[in-house]
């Protein structure tokens, strides 16, 4: 019998298997990097943003090399599940870069996958939405796999250029992490090493205990309502018998007007709007605010604007929403008003809605439409608009409505045009137009057909506001605002949050008393204009609205409007 040997013969099937095996793991080693180095940010997805070899990879390469049987699963395993998670974690945070403009926030951004289910699937269809995301978790477990399987590699290799290999690499893990450590005290490093899922991992853990820190300090400002000086009976006297209409438009931005490509063609409109009102005796004051989000999440938006809270991010909205703090709407029922929510995005139970003081909600299935949508969108703003005015005008109260245009929300295609109000109907009329344009895949093909179907949106959903307000208008007062900045598609790198708003009336006297929010006459606000935080306009708002004018009134209001 010929005694076992340890060393498989040259030339043998062994050999062949052990160079092979050493192969896989080099790949695997690869794809580990790749993961360890892939930004997290759009802005960072190019050749020249990588750099360092991950020190990382270079510390698992040591371990696999180096251990033996349930060691080296229990390593395997390990490593497998964390690059599957950095992985995840940095896939949604370039989603959420680029929808929102920040990183994913694994403490209360969990409710986004079910919302961009909500979007997607209403862009594209059930169906195809759902074979995408099987093809994407399928990709996503297809890597993982391939990853574990080229690392388990290691196995195979020959035990002492297996143990030579694990030495070399734990020694020149051990270099690297002195060499990061003493390059981190160097101005401007070039590295060529890096810790960069260490780094990502500290960054994470700092991002979250941030979060919660700025929640306790949330809290704090949930203790007092600034407005708790103001009786009911002081509320709103100035608006006493008036229809109040706040109109939210969808993703209505300071770009808009900032940025060249988009102004050529929104400051004219928003001067041929203000020319149109002031035929039918109306004029406006417009300034900037700081909405609380970009890129979607509007409903943090509609809570900051109401409540008077920085509502900027989930957890945030849910502490509101189980607070005693009254929203702007609970105000005006308070004051007298009928309050009215007219939302043709909500298409599902909306629990929420019981916080704001609503005495009716009309989600899209309430609103009586029978035409087709616009992809996501359920109706164009015409038919929201006439059926709030349909709504209003059914009540012997006055009305307070709150209402979400949203023509101009994503995928931006079909657009609609105005027909004649008198035609609108039940808006079948406008099922012609919800067949015309290119699909949503044809325009999100090619960025610069997602940035001109983004422009047409707006200027659809201005010019329909300021037809409405001159048919319409019927003494009624009309805060316009946008919720947040349009995707970085849209926007660019670095842009602001900034969104403009335009209070609308036909009495001198209403927009006198906003004078010490130093708005900008007219529907264009300056662009060098002051810009106030979205939750402040509460406080000013209601001030402004609520004190009968004095012999000293001016004054005296501008303090207040500045408290």
């Amino acid at each position: 019998m010929t005694p076992a040997r340890s060393d498989p013969p040259p030339g043998g099937t062994e050999k062949t298997a052990a160079r092979f095996g050493a192969l896989r793991f080099l790949v695997g080693c690869v794809l580990l990097a790749g993961v360890v180095m892939l930004p997290s940010r759009p802005s960072d997805l190019s050749v020249d943003a990588l750099h360092g070899v991950p020190v990382e990879v270079l510390v698992a390469a040591s371990l696999l090399l180096l251990l033996r049987g349930w060691l080296f699963r229990l390593a395997l395993a390990t490593l497998t599940v964390l690059a599957a998670l950095l992985l995840l974690s940095k896939l949604a945070d370039l989603g959420t870069s680029t929808a929102l403009g920040r990183p994913f926030n694994p403490l209360f951004d969990l409710v986004l996958l079910k919302d961009g289910w909500t979007l997607f699937s209403g862009t594209v269809g059930p169906a195809k939405a759902a074979a995408a995301v099987a093809g994407a978790l399928l990709c996503f477990v297809g890597a993982t796999a391939l990853t574990a399987w080229c690392l388990a590699g290691a196995r195979t290799i020959r035990p002492p250029r297996r143990r030579l290999a694990g030495g070399f690499a734990a020694v020149l893990a051990a270099v690297a992490c002195v060499f990061v450590i003493w390059l981190r005290e160097t101005p401007d490093p070039a590295p060529v090493f890096a810790l960069g899922a260490a780094d990502y991992a500290v960054d994470r853990v700092a991002l979250m205990r941030q979060s919660a820190r700025d929640l306790a300090r949330f809290e704090a400002e949930l203790a007092e309502d600034p407005l708790g000086d103001l009786s009911e009976k002081q509320l709103f006297q100035a608006l006493a018998g008036r229809d109040v209409y706040v109109l939210f438009v969808e993703s209505y931005g300071r770009s808009v007007l900032s940025n060249p490509a988009y102004s050529e063609r929104i400051g004219p409109r928003l001067a041929a709007v203000e020319d149109l009102i002031g035929k039918a005796g109306y004029a406006a004051r417009s300034g900037w605010m700081t909405s609380p989000t970009v890129g979607g999440q509007s409903w943090l938006a509609h809570g900051a604007l109401l409540s008077g809270l920085p509502v900027t991010d989930q957890n945030r909205y849910g502490r509101m929403i189980a607070s005693a703090r009254k929203s702007l709407n609970a105000l005006f029922r308070d004051a007298g008003w009928h309050t009215v929510a007219v939302m043709p995005a909500i298409t599902m139970d909306w629990p929420e809605s019981a916080y704001f003081g609503y005495d009716a909600v009309y989600a899209s299935t309430g609103l009586g439409y029978r035409g087709l949508p616009f992809n996501w969108v359920t109706m164009p703003d015409q038919y929201t608009l006439t059926a709030a005015h349909r709504i209003v005008a059914q009540s012997t109260a006055p009305v307070m409505v709150e209402a979400a245009l949203i023509s101009s929300h994503a995928p931006w295609t079909p657009i609609p045009t105005l027909v004649p109000w008198e035609d609108v109907g039940d808006g079948r009329i406008f099922n012609a137009q919800a067949l015309s344009g290119d699909t949503p895949a044809a325009i999100w093909a090619d960025p610069e057909r997602v940035r001109a179907q983004y422009l047409l949106s707006i200027d659809y959903a201005l010019e329909t506001i300021g037809a409405f307000v001159a048919k319409f208008g019927e003494n009624a007062v009309f805060v316009v605002l946008g919720d947040h900045q349009p995707a970085g598609i849209v926007t660019g790198e670095d842009a602001t949050r900034d969104v403009p708003f335009h209070v609308i009336a036909n009495d001198p006297a209403l927009l006198q008393r906003l004078d010490a929010m130093a708005l900008t006459d007219g529907m264009v606000p300056r662009g060098d204009g002051d810009v106030i935080a979205m939750w402040s306009f509460r406080e000013a708002f209601v001030r402004a609205m609520s004190d009968r004018p004095t012999s000293t009134g001016t004054a005296e209001n501008a303090e207040r409007g500045e408290k």
